[in-house]
């Protein structure tokens, strides 16, 4: 099993951790949702030699891609040309929870395997009772012969409900590459801005960002503070420039749109660092109030891909 684990790898993209598997030297599949942002991906080696990952093709309906790397020689899988059977042992390789890999639980969790059968074969994913958690994702689903026949994509919240993407999805996008234009992820988040008198507006905020690139934003919450709170909503659009990798990359947003407050522009900017972002807000046609600061931190209630 050893070589089953070496050709594992660690993607990195911005906070985010997943698992690849090598199918050759150079190239890793992963899950879509993993690279989705379309930030380049940091490629780790178990023995710690790391590598710039490049996104060469994309499935998200089936949430699998395929990354290519330079210099550091993969070991590599094999991926097995039918599927497996309900009842057969299959084992996961992967990094669950791997940001917890530090003190007391150091030399853990990185480079994991659990093992478990092949509960049933659907028309697109393998369901499996092998434990899957939030750093498996983009891994292998492996038969007893170490061949690939899934790579890990979600679980249910519930117990020993997970799924990989069949093999031969896999082997599809291998044979007839895909790059769609558009993609990304949305989630949710919770912001608080300091207002004019001592008043502070609370919204509730989702956003969608495309290939970690672009962003459109929309805002709706109430002021704080007064007798009679003030509704307040906001959708703003713009562009994003990370800087880093792995938890502490930092995203910085500059755009622009509609405050329903003020009733006109707003010209806004962001800096996030490790899921808490501190941004500006500049309403040109404000008379109460130039510049508004706002403290946002990610809740996680809604996170996806798109």
């Amino acid at each position: 099993m050893e070589h089953w684990i070496d050709a594992v790898v660690l993607l990195v993209t911005g906070p985010s951790i997943c698992a690849g598997v090598a199918l050759d030297d150079r190239t890793v599949a992963t899950a879509y949702h993993c690279v989705a942002t379309g930030q380049r991906p940091r490629v780790e080696r178990r023995d710690g030699t790391r590598g710039q990952g490049r996104t060469v093709a994309m499935d998200p309906a089936h949430d699998l891609a395929i990354v290519e790397v330079e210099g550091l020689a993969l070991s590599w899988l094999p991926a097995r040309d039918d599927l497996p059977l309900p009842g057969e042992r299959v084992y996961a390789v992967g990094h669950p929870y791997a940001n917890a890999a530090t003190g007391k639980l150091e030399g853990t969790l990185l480079w994991s395997i659990s093992e478990g059968i092949v509960s049933a074969v659907g028309a697109t994913m393998i369901q499996t009772d092998a434990a899957l958690n939030p750093g498996n994702s983009g891994g292998p689903l492996l038969d007893s012969e170490g061949r690939i026949v899934g790579i890990v994509s979600r679980k249910l919240a519930a117990d020993n409900l997970s799924f990989a993407t069949r093999v031969d999805r896999l082997q599809a996008l291998r044979a007839e590459p895909q790059r769609p234009l558009l993609g990304g992820t949305w989630d949710g988040a919770l912001a608080m801005s300091p207002r004019a008198a001592g008043n502070f507006a609370l919204a509730g905020e989702v956003s969608l960002t495309l290939r970690d690139r672009a962003w459109v934003r929309a805002q709706a919450g109430a002021s704080l503070g007064d007798e009679d709170p003030e509704p307040h909503s906001r959708v703003t659009a713009g562009l994003r420039q990370r800087l880093g990798s792995g938890s502490l990359s930092t995203a910085i947003d500059v755009g622009a749109g509609l405050d329903g407050e003020t009733v006109g522009p707003v010209v806004t900017g962001r800096v996030e660092l490790a899921g808490v972002g501190l941004g500006v807000a500049w309403f040109p046609t404000a008379e109460d109030l130039a510049i508004g600061l706002e403290l946002c931190t990610q809740i996680g209630l809604l996170h996806g891909v798109w």
